[in-house]
């Protein structure tokens, strides 16, 4: 521990941080930088402004359970930035957490400090200031109570921020990816709790009991045996039906065309989904009601170092210098949903996308949905695990390594790698979107298998559940280009 540190630790926290109910700022800083950081703090406080900050607790999975409820529930996203922020990946959690959320964020400049592309463009829709201007104090403070009076229910988390429904399910510790199985009990748990369902066996040999209503008969039918996907103990939901609707501008629609940024994007007509739902027991219909891009293929590395100006991925590939062409990977969920908010403030500023457009992750029907290109078999190309080989990288003929996209053949609608190669992150689950529950704790979904999976695990249906913040070598994304909810008739 170097010298600055030690004499930072003391430093005394101004006043305790502000709990209740009425609207209160987040303080987002490096430890370092607490000093000049505390006397602002120290002035807003005595302006009448609500702060919730750390004051110093020590990293531990208590304290960042603790900054992402503080997070969730704030009305403004405040930044302290410096090169010592920057360097801390406490720091850019919060910041990819609160662009995430879609929090107002006001950016302080404490020093010039030169940010990463996708950094700079993710705040760039936002206020800043430095402290180098006259008063700069007194504009932090106008500027903060000007954003929290403009608050709406607009910049309000969609899920239930009550810290006590959340306490056993929301641990956001670095560490906690580890944990699959208690992920997915803990949701089953929350769905017993909501809803009134009846709990379900995750016991692999009581099968039987699991039946498709028919609506025309009345009855329960077995789902088809290819349509179960079990991994331990999880199971999970499968689709038993997709229908596809007619275009209204098939010519135009069936083709694909090139984002400057992006790449290629393919066209994903409006359809239906019947998707058997394990934790209510049932099947549930899904209206996929308008069509949308979806990226042709996963995003490559060369794309998101082109937007983010970094390459975090991870390689021991021989084909390393293809990395233009490879999967990027080792990216965490709150990294590509950071990446979707930079590249729609980016084609914004170029001119390229409509403002009622915007780059997002697919949801997780969206995805199953334009995996499956409408058909219900096992994979897209049938039942028969010997005719993967043709279409994705997996265990068998991967050997141990990515490979760069589009080598494999394409679904029916020419989207390439859907299975195998990287495993996809997607933003709002099945839960979300078959229950009706907004809550969402720390876990996420991904889709598609990868190349270490075997074939079992790299169907149309399989995925994976990992933590917002979990990165690995075989973990990705793709893209999707939709209208935003509030512009969609």
């Amino acid at each position: 521990m170097n010298e600055e540190s030690v004499l930072g630790d003391y430093i005394s926290e101004p006043f305790e941080s502000y709990v209740g109910q009425d609207p209160y700022i987040f303080i987002s800083y490096a430890h370092r930088d607490k000093e000049v950081v505390y006397q602002c703090l120290d002035y807003l406080n005595n302006q009448n402004i609500n702060i919730w900050y750390d004051e110093g607790i020590p990293p531990s999975a208590e304290w960042v359970e603790e900054i992402a409820q503080a997070i969730k529930t704030s009305s403004l996203f405040v930044l302290f930035m410096s090169p010592h922020a920057l360097a801390s990946r406490y720091v850019i959690n919060e910041i990819n957490y609160a662009v995430s959320l879609n929090k107002n964020i006001l950016t302080i400049y404490l020093e010039e400090t030169m940010l990463s592309e996708g950094l700079s463009l993710c705040l760039q829709p936002f206020q800043s200031l430095e402290t180098s201007l006259q008063d700069w104090q007194s504009k932090a403070s106008d500027a903060i109570k000007s954003q929290i009076i403009q608050v709406n229910s607009d910049n309000l988390i969609e899920f239930d921020s009550d810290s006590s429904a959340l306490a056993s399910t929301v641990n956001l510790g670095v560490k906690l990816w580890e944990m699959w199985g208690k992920a997915m009990t803990s949701q089953n748990s929350r769905h017993v709790k909501n809803h009134g369902l009846t709990k379900v066996s995750f016991d692999s040999n009581k099968d039987k009991s699991y039946r498709h209503l028919d609506e025309a008969s009345g009855k329960r039918v077995k789902p088809g045996k290819n349509d179960k996907t079990f991994s331990g103990r999880t199971r999970h939901p499968w689709a038993i039906n997709v229908n596809v609707k007619e275009t209204e501008n098939p010519e135009l629609e069936k083709k694909s065309f090139e984002d400057e940024n992006a790449g290629s994007m393919i066209w994903i007509p409006p359809g239906e989904i019947s998707i058997w739902v394990p934790y209510a027991e049932e099947s549930r219909l899904v209206h996929v009601k308008n069509g949308f891009w979806m990226g042709k293929f996963p995003v490559t590395q060369h794309v998101y170092q082109t937007v983010m100006g970094l390459n975090p991925s991870f390689s021991d590939s021989p084909m390393a210098d293809s990395g233009k062409d490879l999967p990027v990977n080792n990216v965490s969920w709150l990294e590509a949903v950071s990446f979707c908010k930079a590249l729609t403030i980016l084609g914004r500023n170029t001119g390229n996308m409509a403002k009622n457009l915007e780059f997002r992750l697919p949801s997780e029907v969206e995805w199953e949905y334009a995996c499956r290109a409408g058909t219900a078999t096992t994979y897209y190309f049938g039942d028969d695990p010997n005719e993967l080989h043709y279409h994705a990288w997996y265990k068998v003929n991967s050997e141990k390594s990515i490979h760069p996209v589009g080598q494999k053949s394409p679904n029916p609608w020419g989207i390439h790698d859907l299975y195998g190669n990287v495993r996809e992150w997607v933003g709002k689950s099945f839960a979300n979107t078959l229950l009706n529950d907004n809550e969402q704790d720390e876990f996420r979904i991904s889709r598609g298998g990868g190349y270490m999976k075997a074939a079992s695990e790299c169907k149309s249906s399989s995925r994976s559940t990992n933590s917002l913040h979990h990165r690995y070598r075989n973990l990705g994304f793709r893209l999707v280009l939709a209208k935003l909810p509030k512009s969609v008739k």
